[in-house]
């Protein structure tokens, strides 16, 4: 047996990098996909490439997650067409990076709005039908930049904070029969963080290899979190392996964020 043969698993944000990465490892391990992007192409190249490799059917629908009508809909043709969601997991995301000072509203807003507000709409169109059902299992995906301050992401520090903070007010709310938990990643080696080296870079005056030596320096393990580490993760806290855990905010950040 799999862990997760004939459930439904919705990944948001799932068209590429750590989305992508959650979406195959439930793959294999047997579940029904519901996949969501705003990259409408791509999400629709992603979920091609996953039907070769799934065990279930994958629905993939394009779907801005800080929109309530989009998710009402996404929701919708997941129940209509597989009958429930087992598993929810709020991957979307967004950043800019920039000084405080230089942050617009247009910014702050948008990554507020993406990260934080797109859990809690997500969360309250799924949880519903989890609770009546009496199970059911959500992981949000946080950021050691939600427990710790990072130059030039102050919006992105506090939207993730508030992940956190979300996920233990629904963990209390959902219990007994629904588990709610995030994972806190550190660093991890997919398209977005080249993008990062190049914004710090100007930002800063600083080489590529500067930065990443001292990103590194900051973790005891001595390497950056791939992937497959941080879906891992997600999946261990979906599975009924966790299933006497809840609330919590698991760090999976190579020790750079000890608590």
């Amino acid at each position: 047996m799999k862990r997760f043969d004939g459930r439904v698993v919705l990944v948001t944000g799932a068209a590429r990098g750590l989305g992508r990465g959650i979406a195959a490892a439930f793959a294999v391990e047997g579940a029904h996909l519901v996949l969501c992007d705003v990259n409408g192409e791509l999400l629709q190249d992603t979920a091609d490439e996953l039907r070769e490799a799934a065990a279930g059917s994958v629905i993939a629908q394009t779907c801005d997650v800080s929109s309530a009508t989009a998710v009402a809909s996404l929701v919708d043709r997941a129940t209509a067409e597989l009958g429930r969601i087992d598993h929810l997991v709020n991957n979307a995301g967004t950043i800019t990076i920039a000084p405080f000072v230089d942050v617009s509203e247009s910014e702050w807003r948008r990554v507020i709005d993406v990260n934080l507000t797109g859990v809690f709409l997500c969360t309250q169109a799924v949880l519903p039908g989890m609770l009546q059902r009496q199970s059911g299992s959500i992981v949000n995906i946080a950021s050691q930049a939600g427990k710790r301050p990072n130059r030039y992401i102050s919006h992105y520090c506090v939207s993730k904070a508030g992940v956190i903070s979300l996920t233990q007010n629904v963990a209390l709310e959902a219990a007994p029969h629904v588990r709610v938990n995030c994972v806190c990643p550190g660093i991890i080696n997919t398209e977005l963080q080249e993008d990062e080296y190049a914004v710090v870079g100007r930002l800063t005056g600083k080489s590529r290899t500067e930065i990443q030596t001292e990103w590194l320096a900051s973790m005891p393990l001595g390497r950056f979190q791939e992937v497959e580490d941080v879906a891992e993760a997600v999946l261990f806290l979906a599975s009924d392996a966790a299933a006497h855990i809840s609330g919590e905010a698991l760090n999976v950040s190579g020790g750079m964020v000890m608590d």
